[in-house]
């Protein structure tokens, strides 16, 4: 009788095992159809921005266009109207501007000596001067 149990459990088992691969190749076929639909509606958003894209670059050009039927049509690229634009950066009868001044350009501080430097750490750092021994003790002086 354990033979007819075992053979039981091994089909329940099996039983269990079949509905959780059916389970997990439904999950699959549907992530599958949610990302070619995620697919196609990116695919659409990038034909979308191309074709927006390919508008405004033709506004562009129209755009420019008829900028330059307007400046012709109010005789804005006639050359007189350059030279009075040159003419009016040119004038005599303008006051001038006073330009700024500016300083002269400083010389650099002269470096810091050792002992500078030593004075000024301890005068940051608050260090008493009987606390701080200006030469050290090398070992080769006489006692």
């Amino acid at each position: 009788m354990s033979a007819r149990r075992d053979l039981r459990a091994a089909q329940e088992d099996n039983a269990a095992l079949r509905r959780q691969v059916a389970a997990e190749r439904s999950a699959r076929t549907d992530a599958e159809n949610r990302l070619a639909i995620g697919g196609r509606q990116y695919s659409d958003a990038c034909d979308r921005v191309i074709e927006l894209t390919t508008q405004v670059c033709q506004l562009e050009t129209q755009l420019a266009a008829t900028q330059r039927q307007l400046d012709d049509a109010l005789g804005m690229d006639d050359p007189a109207v350059e030279a009075g634009a040159h003419w009016q950066s040119h004038r005599t009868d303008l006051p001038a501007v006073p330009q700024p001044v500016t300083p002269a350009p400083r010389r650099p501080l002269p470096r810091r000596t050792s002992a500078e430097t030593a004075a000024w750490r301890m005068i940051r750092d608050d260090i008493p001067l009987d606390a701080f021994d200006a030469r050290p003790n090398t070992g080769t002086e006489a006692a």
